[in-house]
């Protein structure tokens, strides 16, 4: 009897693996290479004499400091752009207990020594806060999202270059404190 049914042919298994969603592994101990070093400072724009080195790749939000990102296979690494900058300064891994302090009070420098970003405790980068009128007790001086925004607004001034004017203008309207030093 036919019932219209016809047997399904046969079909080869074929197993498609999609790399976009094979786990990537965070690899806190994946290590800073020359090459990787290189990548690094492509996404800095350098200031003349002694001005700040304003670092142009990733920032986060709502703190507006800088984020650089590494890979490889599968092991991924996301550190501070400040930290990268010491880290590469001082010849590898950093203790756990120092942090990058900004002297020149910029989130997006990364140039060390010569009064900009110094190692520290992290008692010692908070007093000096303190002092600078950076922070106040639990209150923020400014808030969150104004400090990324101004990242912001200062990375896209320095993309096509170094000019005074354009970098005053995208600093403006963040309040700062009287006797914080000035970014250029």
């Amino acid at each position: 009897m036919d019932d219209g049914l016809f047997p399904a042919p046969a079909m080869a298994t074929t197993v498609v693996v999609h790399t976009s969603r094979i786990p990537v592994i965070p690899d806190p101990d994946l290590p800073l290479t020359t090459a990787v070093q290189h990548r690094f400072w492509k996404h800095v724009v350098r200031g003349e004499g002694d001005r700040c080195w304003i670092w142009i790749g990733a920032i986060s939000s709502p703190d507006g400091y800088g984020r650089f990102t590494w890979q490889k296979d599968r092991h991924r690494r996301t550190v501070s752009a400040h930290r990268v900058a010491l880290m590469i300064a001082h010849g590898g891994e950093l203790p756990q207990d120092l942090v990058g302090e900004h002297y020149c009070c910029e989130p997006l420098c990364v140039r060390v020594g010569d009064g900009h970003l110094r190692l520290t405790t992290q008692a010692t980068n908070l007093a000096r806060a303190v002092a600078l009128g950076r922070h106040v007790s639990n209150r923020e001086t400014v808030a969150s999202h104004d400090r990324a925004q101004r990242s912001y607004r200062i990375r896209d001034a320095v993309l096509s270059g170094w000019d005074d004017d354009t970098l005053h203008a995208a600093q403006g309207g963040i309040p700062t404190p009287e006797n914080q030093p000035g970014l250029w």
